[in-house]
């Protein structure tokens, strides 16, 4: 039992884990065959952090919610690679903030996406944007804060950084996109991808490579008020953060469609590549044991939400910054209802 849009800014780190935790979960059903040296050796890939464990963070002073058959893990995408977060100097920024839900209960997947611009109070810290909360005091700040705003309990965390992203999309051979004009001119214009040398795509349905796609995600420029940039549109109509949460839905799509034609053995291989980009707190029984029970659902669907809801906040302008400001009781109620299936009494 459980205790008492504009669609913000969806980063595409983020929406790795969609990916990530499908092609897990396929390659655990293959491992149910397997030695258990096997499944350890595959998981000893991962970084793990008990340094910055969750369960460490004192979150009793706040009114959360929780429920032993519905597992609430804390997703973070960063914006630096592995190697440039151990760099001594380097700017911690949370790319991307999620919340995945194991719901054993109903038999459902769920991610929550929470945008990084809602304007919420940080312990300690006063209010500023919710993203802010890992720079200031990295994973257990972050999980406090969510806590105390929206009253969730998490299990533990896991955080990717967009390495993982371009090389999965790279290791299936490409994934398949039709783009629009001015995506096309914007892409190879910009610098959303990364190498200039792959700034060359077309208009029309192409293969795009793992630089490629995630350039494709990340484009979020409508018409801006200097005229700088002409409209960028989806084959939709849609522009700005819809069009780029329309674009990262249809990358994840053709991934997924090319990754369930893969045999267990390249589930596999793609399990060994994303880990090494991942870290976590969580211990490897506990992943073994949540690998498991998403085999055991029998489903690879995932239902998707997102904090701030429509009509749930207003938009402000604040220390210069433009800043989404919630309606805490309004959201806290909304998501409860996603998470737990909760209704209101």
């Amino acid at each position: 039992m459980a205790k008492k849009n504009k669609s913000g800014k969806k980063r595409v780190v983020g929406k790795v884990f969609l990916v990530i935790g499908i092609i897990i979960s396929m390659a655990a059903g293959s491992m149910l065959a397997a030695a258990q040296h096997e499944v350890n050796g595959s998981l000893n890939l991962l970084n793990f952090d008990k340094k910055n464990s969750l369960d460490k963070v004192d979150v009793s002073k706040y009114d959360t919610v929780s429920d032993s058959e519905i597992i609430n893990i804390l997703l973070v995408g960063a914006d630096k690679n592995l190697d440039e977060q151990n760099t001594g100097g380097a700017a911690r920024r949370s790319d991307s903030m999620m919340i995945a839900t194991l719901d054993m209960k109903h038999k459902k997947l769920k991610v929550t996406s929470l945008m990084r611009d809602m304007y919420v109070e940080i312990p300690g810290h006063g209010s500023r944007k919710l993203n802010a909360a890992y720079s200031l005091g990295g994973i257990k700040l972050l999980y406090e804060t969510i806590a105390k705003n929206f009253g969730i309990k998490m299990k533990g965390y896991a955080e990717v950084n967009f390495d993982a992203f371009v090389e999965v999309i790279n290791a299936v051979g490409g994934v398949e996109a039709t783009l629009t004009e001015s995506e096309a001119v914007n892409l190879n214009d910009t610098n959303y991808i990364k190498r200039k040398k792959y700034r060359n795509v077309k208009v029309g349905k192409q293969v795009l490579n793992g630089y490629q796609a995630l350039g494709y995600c990340r484009i979020r420029h409508g018409k801006w008020k200097n005229d700088h940039y002409p409209a960028v549109l989806t084959a939709s109509g849609k522009g700005d953060d819809y069009g780029r949460a329309e674009r990262q839905r249809l990358v994840i799509q053709a991934l997924l469609k090319k990754v369930k034609s893969m045999s267990p053995a390249k589930w596999l291989d793609l399990v060994d590549i994303i880990l090494p980009n991942v870290k976590t707190d969580l211990d490897k029984d506990d992943i073994k044991s949540y690998l498991m029970a998403v085999v055991k659902m029998g489903t690879t669907e995932l239902k998707q939400f997102s904090l701030p809801i429509q009509n749930g906040y207003t938009s402000q302008k604040i220390n210069g910054e433009d800043c989404l400001v919630p309606d805490l009781p309004k959201n806290r109620e909304a998501l409860e209802k996603f998470i737990f299936e909760k209704q209101k009494k």
